[in-house]
């Protein structure tokens, strides 16, 4: 080993690294704010512009939060944005420095907060949820379980409905063909085209009231003409392809006949990729207000765990007649 070589390995032996661990569901996103990659222990830390605020470590755990920011063009913070944490995501801080690793801190992101060209992941550590009553089971009437989570157990994709929006004034957007009682949607959730996602707070016939105003619905506003034209394509489309599919192998001119057809459905399906520019699919779920009623709609009683039938009253208070 020459000279330099030697100074170099312990110049970047000697050089502070922080390395960050995210962790949602089964996935593992590994990253460094470091001036290159880094790869250690067979897993390869990806260079981001990161930045984080201080470290404290004070006897009240809930100000041992942790902010931690990336530009507003990273992949994983605009998911973050997109999914409003559907998912717990899972933080892990490491220094890195003379061959040793040392955990910094380590918790959980609750919030995503975008602001200009940065988006920020507001964290807190893995020991402020022993005293939140949320991270622990309670006894009570409704269900404790997050709607479509681990505990409730049902698949969100089965219950999805989608549809396309005819009009929005405000909170309310009106979409197509829902049939569906008054209030089905309440508390479930409207999925935009490029996956954004925001809470319902009532439904009736074909319109949902959305909790908060989101700008870019209008934008994805679709006119009956660009439907009924996507539609026609689509099904034009269908008929080519069964068109072809129906061709008689055994037939003598089958391989020029299956050429044409070929040919068709290509142009059919051109149109169909014209047509659909114009045409903006957006996703509602249904809500649930958590009763033991609620679970019954979803055929999902034997997941439902609130008790309905405690009393209401102190049962050890004796009250006056």
């Amino acid at each position: 080993m020459g000279v330099r070589t030697f100074f170099r390995n312990m110049f970047d032996s000697a050089t502070r690294r922080e390395l960050y661990e995210f962790t949602r569901g089964t996935e593992k996103f590994y990253y460094t704010s470091g001036d290159a990659e880094v790869e250690l222990n067979d897993v390869l830390y990806e260079q981001l512009t990161i930045s984080r605020s201080e470290i404290k470590k004070s006897s009240d755990l809930e100000k041992d939060e942790l902010e931690i920011t990336f530009a507003r063009d990273s992949k994983f913070a605009q998911d973050c944005l997109r999914s409003a944490l559907e998912e717990n995501i899972f933080v892990k801080v490491t220094k890195y420095q003379h061959g040793n690793l040392e955990v910094l801190w380590q918790g959980r992101v609750v919030s995503v907060k975008p602001s200009g060209a940065q988006i920020t992941l507001k964290c807190e550590t893995d020991y402020t949820k022993l005293g939140r009553a949320g991270a622990r089971l309670k006894f009570q009437r409704t269900c404790c379980h997050d709607l479509y989570g681990n505990g409730c157990k049902l698949n969100k994709a089965d219950w999805g409905v989608l549809t396309t929006i005819k009009s929005v004034t405000a909170n309310a957007i009106e979409l197509r063909d829902l049939t569906f009682d008054d209030n089905y949607f309440r508390l479930g959730m409207l999925q935009s085209t490029f996956g954004v996602s925001v809470g319902i707070e009532s439904s009736a016939g074909n319109v949902v009231n959305i909790i908060r105003r989101l700008d870019s619905l209008a934008d994805q506003v679709t006119s009956d003409a660009d439907l009924l034209t996507y539609k026609n394509a689509v099904s034009a489309l269908d008929q080519a392809i069964a068109t072809r599919d129906a061709l008689d192998e055994d037939d003598p001119n089958y391989e020029q006949d299956f050429t044409d057809a070929q040919a068709l459905v290509e142009l059919k399906q051109e149109a169909v990729n014209v047509a659909s520019q114009k045409v903006f699919f957006v996703t509602v779920y249904p809500g649930c207000m958590k009763s033991l009623t609620a679970c019954h709609r979803f055929n999902n009683t034997e997941n439902h765990l609130g008790f309905a039938y405690m009393p209401e009253d102190n049962p050890a208070t004796t009250r006056n007649a």
